[in-house]
Parts: structure tokens; C-alpha cells; sequence
């Protein structure tokens, strides 16, 4: 077999094996591609087990008629149909001309689907058989090889287990549905009977319900759900056809309900009187004729806002009988009664199902947001009955609220299920009726409200321009119901179906139950993972180590000089008792909470390595705390950078806001500083803070206390916080621009990184560590080149770095190295690749763009940018993504765009010929998501 197909079959095993019991329709999906891809034929039938039918029902089917084929079920304990033998006998059975079989039913069968040839092999778990797989042809003798049925009964035996698994659940799941059936029609036949014993007249009384008039059918007809007459013979005659149909002309009804089940004529949106039914045009009048019924009082119960039929309770009398007022409203009381018993009664046993579901998926393990996303919402796809569904996240991105639930590349940030029906989700824009027709949806209309909703008949819904937003045609329902913590919406759960009309109020009740239950859990988790990503970036940072340096000390600090020691003793000696404050936060100690909050000052010129010290000090806290408090937990840590923000921004990004706080502040956000609670907050360049946001930061450091931005109610968190600043905070001081109480509260513990030219020493370690991690960023790829031939510096390259003077500090010294590695010719970095990079000697011609200065580099492609020579696709981010340019030129391009007058992101956007912002096609909009996302989230330009 090629390896290409054993690598496909391998992925396919994993993606069954993700799948929980929930899964039933994804995993049948994946086999039946998995089949076809071992077979090469793409004509296959999956039957399994129904116990409750007594059946083998085709759960999954593909290639011609797959549809009509599904229709078709086989009893289990019959030997006169093939499908059934294989699951009696267990033993597979190849067929090359089903011609040669004995028995009418199997020639009907294979004439009606066109089939000429069969393998069929029994799916068999634990000794007994759960099911048959049949491999189809419509061609004689096209059956599969000796070796493909091998690797097929292989895989089988694999994935058969999770198959039976994920059958028995789903059985479970539709036996529950029948119970509460069960329930509401024993308990309309209930009101039946009373209706025909409170009124001496009364014959005859029923309980109408919509239903589809067929498996594939969109159209609905009306079912009795139960009727009552003393006469048994007469209730049996009623009840043999039990639908009506609502096809224009069908029926008496037809003439007032339209057949998606909505009232058609105003009529009969109150109670109707029909006093001689042998002149009306019935579809049933033979009932009429044989039950002697003259005359019918039609109650209607229905939505009020979409007029769509709840319920229909019919009130029959066999002679001709006028209702006197009194009669009418004890019936119509009546009929309000079996409307409440179709809705309220018959629900405790889905309801009892989904609470003990949902809280076994409570009590699971989960590695992550995403594996806890897809279980969460392939439970409320399977115990609603959905056909497809999806959730998305919110996010906020200059001051507008999205919902997400794939990313710019395609990868999942929220969930969907049965993704082959709902592909490609944009960004979805939060907002209501104000948002441009084209922006609309139901979600986000439910992240904006805050209120769950659903959307019929989402064909209606297009035509008179409402809240559906299209993403496949083949959906014609749908429900939304938000995921609220802390009074804010953190996610959007939305359920689609393909027929018109099928979500309920039953159904919104339980998505709610299901929303309540998740929403503390799927807060927790964005809460980790966010931390977990701020811990991977920082450890990322002090975790690389070069084989070819002795000097490192704790995490990855460097140098043997005397600054460097005094860095590590100050790390040495205040992060012990810093740990044992951080740790009196796990408990309540009210003498702690006196003390105020403990601060850190570092201080240093700009690229020295201040925030590089402070991530190396929370290394450390870091191990303190997974040692001595929880072994698999993580110190929470937040940084910002003071100087990105200005005025309300800067006090909402430290301490929250509340909801219509300032302009673009559309729900309540925490800040840090709170998020941060029991953990340690960076602010970096602090001496950049304007008044309100310092007396605020007094505050906060002497009791912990703060008020979000608009709020008057005092919050209370801890945190370690470390500041940092190149400012001179003293001289601020003195001219009236930095507070001396919050200088003197910050610098408790302070200390000064030193600039590049105090350590000179360090300098040739230091070099040999930031070549290697440069080497590892830029390298060629494809075993061009190899790990171990990292480039290496001469002793000549050294003694040139250790000379030169630095007004960059690390930052220069890292952009030296760069060009260095660039330029150079050899895997030896000789004094004069060092000396030509510190001259910076002109562009070379003819050279391509990796080969280039970040600053040339930058400004030949935001040249080449604005001449129309190109977009930024093209320019910037293939060549980003291959490793070609580095981040700090995407950072140039972008400060040089800026500085032509480019003040925001859009006006970025139009400049470097990214995409066009104002327009307004959903393809535009993912577009310019993307842009954004790829400049905050990879380059994470400020």
C-alpha cells in the first residue's frame, strides 16, 4: 500500500479516536472516507443495530442514492435479506453478481439501487455484531482486492469499538425522546378524555400537532397526538391515517394553515365554528360519513409572533350543536391546558438526561479549551437532535466585538460539529439591527442582547433582510443561546437544522440548562489557556540554552561579570520572600492584608533587558509555586506596556471598565490587574502613566483595592507588581510629571539592569547565545541546514563586539548579529562580517530580500508597496512565513506606513495594499480580520 494512503489511514484512525460518544454522524463520516480511500470505490452503505426497532437501520451511506439507501432498514433476525444474514452469521460475504443470489428480496434490492456487486462485512465488538459495512458497485465483478479487504477488516477492527460506543449512546438519546413522547401523548389523551365527559354534546375530541409529512420532507402536515370517543371503533377509525395533509386543497385545514404550519388566514387565529362538515371539503370524509360528525370547534394554540401552529384541539358533535358561550370558554380554557401539556409535560426525562450528561462532561479531564469545546458541543447536538452547529468565542479588537470560531488560517478557536455542513466561518460582527444588513446574524444579535433566539425559517428571514447571515444553503432553522459569566456573553452557542420550524421552546430550555452548567467551567479554561500562553512566551524567552556557554546563571542569564552577579543575587535574594507573600494569598490572613501590596522597580536604559529580568524573576516564583503549592497549576502573570495606551484606555487596560464606560466599551472587561489576581503583574515604561491611572496605582498598591473605569463599586485583588522604565523617574518628579508617594510605593525593591557597555565581559557569551537563537529562527529548512551548523564567531568577531560602543544595548547587539548571520559567506563569522555589519556598508546589488538590512529591507518593500509593485500578501507575509524576512522588518514596514500619515489599522491596511476595509462582502471582512490578526497576535505591533 502507498505510504501516502497509510498516512491518510493513520489520520483518519486519530480523528475517530477524538471523537467522543457524541460523535456518532462525524465518525461515520470519517469511515465512510476511509473506506473509499481503501477500496477505491465510493459506493458504501454502514448498518447498525437498533434494539429498539428491532432493526439494522443505514445510519450512513454515500455515493449514488445515498439518500433513497438510508431509507431502507433490514430486520435483525431474518436470513432472507443479505445485510441481515451477515449480522446473524458474522461472517463477511463477497458478492460478484448479485444476480447469482437466491431470493426475490435481494434482486429488488439491487435493481431499485442499482447494485451489482457487494462486499458485506459484520461489524463485531466484544464477540457479538453491532452492525454491516457494504461496499458497493453497479458493475459485476467490481468487488475489492484480496489485500484491500485485509486492511479494510484491520482498520475495522480499530474504530468498531468507538463505533458501538457512540451507537448505543445515541440509541440511549432517541430512546429518551420516545419517552417524552410517550408521556405527552398519555397526557393529552388524558385531556381528551375530560374534554368529551365535560360537555354532554361533545363526540369526538383530538389534539393536533405539526409534523413532517416524510423523512425528507419540508413540508408539514398536522398529527393526531391523541383522541378520545366513548365509541372505541370510531376513535380507531380516526386514528388510522394520522396525518393531514396541508398541501393547498388537501384538506379543510389547508384552507387556513399553510404547509410550513403557519396560520395562513386570519380566521383562525381565534377559535373557528364549522356547522355542517359534510359540505366542507375534508380529506378524511369518510370519518364524517361513518362517525355521523356535523358539526367542529377548532381551538387554536400558536406563537404569537410567528403564528406558527402549537397545537390544534378539535371539539366534534354529531348533530348539529351551537356552543353556548359559557361551553366556549370552558373549551377554549381547555385547549390553553393541552397546549401547556404538549410544552411542560414529557420533558423531565431529557431534562434529567442532559443535567447527568453534562455533568459527566464536568467531571473529565480535558488538555485544553478545544477537546473541552467539541465534547460540550457535540452533547447539545445530540440531545437537542441538531443537524450541525457551532461555537464561537468573543473577542474584542480595537474596540469591536467579534465572534470567532476559526481562525484567519482555518484553525478551530471555538468548535463546530458535523464541520462538512458548516464550513469557512467568518469572523462574526456582535451587534443588532443597527449593524448593516449584510453584518447581521442571529449570533451576534444573542452576544449583543445577551438573550437566546431563534430563527425558524431562516429562507424567511433572508428575504425580509432580518438577523440570518448565510453561511450554507442547505440550513433553514436556527438557535443561539449565549454563554453568560459574570453577567458578560465569553461565547455564543448556535444550533442549525435542516428543516424549517424545528427548534422549540423545549429545545431552548435545554441549550439553557447546558449553557449554565458549562459557562464557569469554559471560563476557567480561556482564563488557563490565556495563562498558559503568557507562561509558554516567557519561558520561551529564558528557556534557550547554547551548548557553547558555561556563564549561564538561574534561567538563562548570562555573564560572569560583576553587574551580572548583582542581577543574580537580587533575584536570589528577594524571590524567596516574595514567594512566601505570594503564597498568604492562598489563604485568608487579614494581617497580610494590611500591608499593602509589594512592588518592583527596574530601572535601565532602553534595550538593556529590563523585561528580560523580569521574566526571569517570575521563572523562578514559577518554580517556587509548582513546587511548594500545586505541581501542575500555574502562577497567573499578565504584562502591557504603559506607553501603548493613552488616557481611558490605559486605566481600563490595568483596572476594567464597565460597559458604556467611553466609546467602543460595549460590555464589561476586567483588567490585569484583577485577572492577574494571586499572581504577578509587568507594566513596562511606567514612567509614561498619566495622573489618573498613578493616583489609581497608589491606591491600589497601599490596599489592593481599585474601581473599575465607571463603576463606583471598590474591587479588591493581589498582585506582585514589577514596573519598569529608561526614564528618569526623579526628574519627573521634579518637573510635576510622575507622583513622588507612587515613585516612593514602586520602588521598595528596586534595581538597575546595566547597559551592555558596563558588562563588556559578557559580551562574547552573550553574542554566541543570540547568534544561536537567531540561527534557529532563520535557518534554511529541508536539510539545507542542520542544527549543529549553527554559525560561530572568531576570536578577532568577539574582541570587534566587546570593543564596540552600544547605545542599542542588547537590542543593537542582537541587530549586529543579524545582519551578520545574513551576510555571511561561511559557517565562521570573521571580524570582517562583524566590522561590515556594524558599518552597515551599502544595499548589495542584485541581492533578494533575506540577504538585506532590516531598515533597507523595510524600506524597499514599503517603497515598492506604495508604486503598487505588489500587496502586502505577497511582500510581507510569505516571505514573513517562510523565514525569509524577520519580524522586526514587518514591524519597520509597518512604523514606516505610520509615519506616512497611516494612524490606524484600516488607513494600514489601504497603504500597504492589504485589503480594501470599507468593504463590506464577508470575504473583504475575513480578509482584513486576518491582516489584524497576523500584525497583533504574530508581529504584536503595539
Amino acid at each position: 500500500m502507498e505510504s501516502f494512503v497509510v498516512a491518510q489511514l493513520s489520520h483518519l484512525k486519530a480523528k475517530i479516536a477524538s471523537y467522543g460518544k457524541e460523535n456518532l454522524e462525524d465518525i461515520l463520516h470519517v469511515l465512510l472516507g476511509a473506506v473509499t480511500l481503501i477500496t477505491r470505490q465510493n459506493r458504501c452503505r454502514v448498518y447498525l443495530e437498533d434494539l429498539t426497532g428491532g432493526i439494522l437501520v443505514c445510519a450512513a451511506a454515500n455515493g449514488a442514492q445515498a439518500q433513497a439507501v438510508k431509507g431502507q432498514s433490514f430486520p435483525l433476525n431474518s436470513t432472507d435479506y443479505l445485510v441481515s444474514r451477515v449480522y446473524m452469521t458474522q461472517q463477511a460475504t463477497l458478492v460478484e453478481d448479485v444476480a447469482t443470489l437466491a431470493g426475490p428480496n435481494a434482486l429488488e434490492l439491487a435493481d431499485r439501487f442499482d447494485i451489482r456487486a457487494s462486499y458485506l462485512v459484520p461489524l463485531i465488538h466484544q464477540g457479538r455484531s453491532a452492525g454491516v459495512l457494504s461496499v458497493d458497485s453497479s458493475r459485476v465483478g467490481r468487488v475489492p482486492a484480496e489485500s484491500q479487504r485485509r486492511v479494510l477488516r484491520e482498520f475495522l477492527d480499530e474504530v468498531v469499538p468507538l463505533i458501538d460506543q457512540a451507537r448505543k449512546y445515541h440509541q440511549q438519546i432517541v430512546l429518551a425522546r420516545r419517552i417524552d413522547k410517550a408521556k405527552k401523548k398519555e397526557a393529552a389523551l388524558l385531556m381528551v378524555k375530560s374534554a368529551v365527559r365535560l360537555i354532554d354534546k361533545l363526540t369526538l375530541a383530538s389534539v393536533l400537532i405539526p409534523s413532517p409529512l416524510g423523512l425528507e420532507s419540508k413540508e408539514e402536515g398536522l398529527q393526531v397526538l391523541a383522541s378520545y370517543t366513548k365509541d372505541q371503533g370510531a376513535r380507531q377509525l380516526y386514528e388510522d391515517e394520522k396525518l393531514i395533509n396541508l398541501g393547498p386543497g388537501q384538506s379543510l385545514l389547508s384552507r387556513y394553515i399553510s404547509s410550513s404550519g403557519i396560520i395562513s388566514d386570519d380566521t383562525l387565529l381565534s377559535p373557528l365554528y364549522i356547522p355542517n362538515l359534510p359540505a366542507e371539503p375534508l380529506q378524511k370524509r369518510y370519518l364524517t360519513e361513518q362517525m355521523g360528525l356535523k358539526s367542529l370547534y377548532v381551538v387554536p394554540r400558536y406563537e404569537p409572533h410567528t403564528r406558527r401552529i402549537i397545537c390544534l384541539v378539535n371539539y366534534y358533535t354529531r348533530g348539529s350543536y351551537h356552543f353556548s358561550d359559557f361551553e366556549k370558554g370552558l373549551l377554549e380554557a381547555h385547549a390553553e391546558m393541552a397546549e401547556r401539556v404538549i410544552q411542560e409535560i414529557g420533558v423531565e426525562h431529557m431534562e434529567i438526561q442532559v443535567l447527568s450528561e453534562i455533568n459527566d462532561l464536568l467531571q473529565e479531564k480535558f488538555e485544553g479549551l478545544q477537546p473541552f469545546l467539541n465534547r460540550a458541543l457535540s452533547k447539545a447536538t445530540e440531545l437537542i437532535g441538531a443537524d450541525t452547529g457551532s461555537i464561537a468565542l468573543v473577542r474584542e479588537e480595537e474596540g469591536t466585538r467579534w465572534l470567532v470560531v476559526e481562525e484567519a488560517d482555518g484553525r478551530l478557536a471555538g468548535a463546530k460539529s458535523k464541520e462538512w455542513l458548516k464550513k469557512d466561518i467568518p469572523p462574526i460582527r456582535v451587534g443588532g439591527e443597527k449593524l448593516p444588513p449584510e453584518e447581521r446574524s442571529l449570533t451576534g444579535y444573542v452576544a449583543y442582547t445577551g438573550r437566546p433566539h431563534v430563527i425558524a425559517d431562516t429562507d424567511e428571514e433572508k428575504r425580509k433582510k432580518g438577523l440570518y447571515r448565510e453561511i450554507t444553503g442547505v440550513i433553514k432553522s436556527e438557535i443561539a443561546v449565549p454563554v453568560l459569566y459574570d453577567d458578560q456573553v465569553i461565547a455564543v452557542i448556535c444550533l442549525d437544522s435542516l428543516r424549517p420550524h424545528y427548534f422549540t421552546d423545549e429545545h431552548k430550555r435545554i441549550l439553557m440548562i447546558i449553557e449554565r452548567l458549562i459557562a464557569p467551567f469554559l471560563y476557567d479554561l480561556q482564563r488557563i489557556e490565556k495563562l498558559t500562553g503568557e507562561v509558554i512566551n516567557l519561558r520561551r524567552d529564558v528557556g534557550y540554552k547554547d551548548p557553547k556557554i558555561s556563564s549561564y546563571k538561574l534561567g538563562n542569564i548570562i555573564g560572569n561579570s560583576a553587574k551580572t552577579s548583582e542581577l543574580i543575587d537580587f533575584i536570589q535574594r528577594i524571590t524567596p520572600p516574595l514567594f512566601n507573600r505570594l503564597a498568604k494569598w492562598t489563604v485568608r490572613d487579614l494581617q497580610e492584608a494590611s500591608l499593602g501590596l509589594p512592588s518592583i522597580l527596574i530601572t535601565g536604559d532602553t534595550g538593556s533587558g529590563k523585561e528580560f529580568l523580569f521574566n526571569n524573576i517570575f521563572s523562578r516564583l514559577r518554580e517556587m509555586y509548582q513546587i511548594e503549592i500545586d505541581p501542575r497549576g500555574e502562577l497567573p502573570v499578565k504584562k502591557t506596556n504603559i506607553a501603548a495606551y493613552s488616557g481611558d484606555l490605559t486605566y481600563s487596560e490595568l483596572f476594567g471598565h464597565k460597559r458604556g464606560a467611553f466609546t467602543g466599551a460595549h460590555t464589561d472587561r476586567k483588567g490585569i490587574l484583577e485577572e492577574a489576581h494571586g499572581g504577578v503583574v509587568f507594566l513596562d515604561e511606567i514612567g509614561d502613566a498619566d495622573p489618573k491611572t498613578q493616583v489609581q496605582l497608589l491606591r491600589f498598591l497601599d490596599n489592593g483595592g481599585f474601581v473599575r473605569l465607571g463603576e463606583n463599586v471598590t474591587r479588591f485583588s493581589r498582585v506582585l507588581l514589577i514596573a519598569a522604565t529608561n526614564k528618569n523617574l526623579k526628574q519627573l518628579i521634579e518637573s510635576g510629571h510622575f507622583r513622588e508617594d507612587l515613585f516612593h510605593r514602586l520602588s521598595e525593591l528596586t534595581i538597575e539592569v546595566p547597559s551592555l557597555n558596563q558588562r563588556r565581559e559578557d559580551i562574547p557569551d552573550l553574542a554566541t547565545h543570540f547568534l544561536g537563537k537567531l540561527y534557529q529562527v532563520y535557518r534554511k529548512g529541508g536539510g539545507e541546514e542542520r542544527e549543529e551548523d549553527a554559525p560561530v564567531l572568531t576570536r578577532g568577531a568577539q574582541q570587534l563586539l566587546s570593543q564596540h560602543h552600544y547605545t542599542g544595548n542588547v537590542r543593537e547587539l542582537r541587530s549586529i548579529l543579524l545582519r551578520s548571520l545574513f551576510f555571511r559567506k561561511k559557517r565562521v563569522l570573521s571580524e570582517e562580517d562583524i566590522r561590515r555589519a556594524i558599518g552597515e556598508p551599502e544595499r548589495p546589488k542584485g541581492t533578494v530580500a533575506v540577504e538585506k538590512l532590516t531598515a533597507q529591507v523595510a524600506e524597499e518593500i514599503f517603497s515598492d508597496l506604495r508604486k503598487g509593485e505588489g500587496d502586502f500578501w505577497e511582500r510581507v507575509y510569505e516571505p514573513f512565513s517562510e523565514s525569509r524576512i524577520s519580524r522586526d522588518v514587518v514591524a519597520a514596514v509597518i512604523d514606516l506606513a505610520r509615519r506616512e500619515g497611516a494612524t490606524n489599522m484600516p488607513k494600514i491596511a489601504v497603504m500597504l495594499q492589504a485589503c480594501d476595509p470599507r468593504a463590506k462582502d464577508a470575504e473583504s471582512r475575513k480578509t482584513f480580520f486576518r491582516f489584524k490578526n497576523f500584525l497583533y497576535k504574530t508581529i504584536r505591533i503595539a
